[in-house]
């Protein structure tokens, strides 16, 4: 069994993060920065993985580093020598002043400014990413000229990219796109987050088959659900059991295909469908710019690979099951951009594939007096939310 000391670390470093995030409210942006010394923000990349960096100074809407921020830079590539280990996301923040296109724009440009200034003092270009978040992550209120001064900052985030979690996740997604026909079960919950913050979960099972390149057929049951999905190729077919209701969609192609244009064109998600796509790999690395391998776990029985990635919008962690068929036992979803950060979890089971997959039919015979549902209403008639649940709102 593969382990590794990372989750007290981990969780010693979110209590750290909270108890810095009350300081820094209590303080204004020039007393944050009169107070930088290299060896907090070297513990702070430590600890807590992540440093508000109000010493780096622009000049007044512009991209062009302040002077007096050169020996602030010259300590950044410093503690990269020191860290040979470490790797750094540069992102810049702004206020609310001025259009929301125009200050992702400015803060994109000044991040790439100090990634310019550390490239040019010698760290290694692999061991940068830069971001432009503009004026979406605020750390105070806008509403004063102190908070405004709070949220114009260059943030520092130490990132991992392990070559191991990213070999992980590419032999489960060779291992599943070479299989012809698939089979499993899933138990899946959803939460949802009240206006006071309580999470609650919406609980699922199910099965899929599938039949490469054109032919799924998936069923999901829950308290608020009971749905089916059956796709050959040429038409998509959604079926509400509860509601003794269909959706049929003309939708020629693949599987790929279709996963794409229900996510795209009709709004229902298809949480772990990812995974199904022939260019899986390439997919659910988009935009990844941390990647870790957290060792071992056990699901079920099966001792399994734990790997995790982030991305600005959601992080995800997988456990793939370890021998010569890496099935993946477990997903879980986490939404950043949620209050909150609710996830959906996904459990896998019985993993079949090819010769062992039950035949499967994937006609569509409506059942008696079944109402038809316009196509445009698809993603409100088989959500996994139910009627009196709404979306919660952003951070």
């Amino acid at each position: 069994m593969r382990l590794r000391p990372t989750i007290e670390r981990i969780f010693c470093g979110a209590t750290l993060l909270i108890a810095g995030a009350s300081a820094v409210m209590a303080q204004t942006a020039d007393e944050l920065a009169g107070r930088y010394k290299r060896e907090a923000m070297e513990q702070a990349l430590q600890t807590q993985e992540r440093y508000n960096h109000y010493g780096l100074r622009f000049d007044t809407d512009s991209s062009t580093i302040s002077e007096s921020s050169k020996a602030l830079l010259d300590d950044i590539a410093t503690a990269l020598k020191a860290f040979p280990d470490w790797r750094l996301r540069i992102v810049g923040h702004t206020d609310s002043a001025g259009t929301s296109l125009h200050n992702l724009a400015l803060s994109a440009e000044r991040a790439n400014a100090v990634q310019a200034a550390l490239l040019a003092r010698g760290v290694d270009a692999k061991r940068l990413a830069v971001l432009g978040a503009g004026e979406s992550q605020p750390a105070a209120t806008n509403d004063t000229s102190e908070g405004r001064a709070l949220n114009r900052r260059v943030e520092l985030v130490r990132f991992t990219d392990s070559a191991e979690a990213r070999s992980l996740l590419k032999s489960m997604t060779d291992f599943l796109g070479a299989q012809t026909a698939l089979s499993f079960g899933f138990d899946s919950t959803l939460e949802v987050v009240t206006p006071r913050d309580q999470k609650l979960g919406l609980t699922a099972s199910g099965t899929a088959v599938l039949n490469r390149p054109d032919k799924l057929r998936l069923s999901r049951q829950g308290g608020f659900t009971d749905t089916e999905l059956i796709y050959n190729g040429r038409t998509l077919t959604l079926f509400g059991r509860n509601a003794n209701a269909y959706a049929q969609v003309d939708a020629p192609g693949t599987i790929d295909q279709l996963i794409d244009e229900l996510k795209a064109k009709h709004h229902v998600a298809m949480p772990g469908a990812d995974m199904l796509l022939t260019n899986a790999y390439d997919e659910l690395v988009k935009d990844v710019y941390d990647a870790k391998d957290l060792g071992s776990g056990v699901i079920n029985g099966q001792e399994c690979d734990s790997i995790a990635f982030r991305k600005d919008d959601v992080d995800l962690q997988i456990w793939i099951a370890q021998g010569p068929r890496p099935f993946p036992c477990k997903l879980t979803v986490t939404s950043r951009t949620i209050k909150a950060e609710p996830q959906h979890t996904i459990q896998f089971r019985d993993w079949r594939s090819n010769a062992d997959v039950p035949s499967m039919d994937f006609t569509f015979t409506a059942p008696v007096n079944a109402r038809v549902i316009e196509a445009g209403k698809i993603a409100g008639h088989f959500s996994e939310l139910p009627s009196h649940f709404i979306a919660g709102e952003t951070k």
